[in-house]
């Protein structure tokens, strides 16, 4: 009776592989991980050079008051983008098109193909980060827009009067 409790327990007991697994072959066989490589940081772009509107100036309170209170929906309607995706990683959002040619928009230095990376300082690439940034432009006194236009950079800086 006992030989078979023992045989028992060993039939239950771990089994040992005479081999590794095929899963063992992609792993570094000197125990350590190898290291990702590092991505060398990219150079500055230059400034692109004055396109047809505006990089800077005023904003009227009142007036920005009236585009928030209209909701991010109605301001996306005045522009297709698309993401833009480096590597599988977001980038920016990329202007298509102004689809609406009486926004205020018209007037400002951006064209099809810019790429805008941040406003205030706050990359959009979440629902959640564009309501914040709306929320924020309600008390905020400046309005900055980092793009990239091709392998070149720019910035538009208006102020927001009371």
């Amino acid at each position: 009776m006992r030989w078979v409790l023992a045989l028992a327990l060993v039939a239950c007991g771990p089994k040992v592989a005479p081999k590794g697994s095929a899963f063992d072959e992609d792993l570094p066989k000197t125990g350590a991980a190898a290291p990702a490589p590092v991505a060398a940081p990219e150079p500055p772009r230059p400034v692109a050079p004055p396109g047809k509107g505006l990089r800077s100036g005023t904003i009227s309170r009142a007036h920005l008051l009236a585009v928030l209170d209209a909701g991010p929906g109605a301001f996306l309607r005045q522009i297709e983008v698309a993401p833009l995706l480096e590597q599988d990683r977001f980038v920016g959002w990329q202007l298509v098109q102004l689809i609406d040619h009486q926004s205020p928009l018209v007037d400002v230095d951006i064209a099809p193909g810019d790429v805008l990376l941040a406003v205030n300082g706050v990359k959009l690439s979440r629902p959640d980060q564009l309501l914040a940034l709306w929320d924020s432009l309600r008390t905020a006194n400046e309005l900055n827009a980092q793009l990239w236009r091709g392998k070149t950079q720019l910035t538009l800086a208006f102020t927001i009067a009371p």
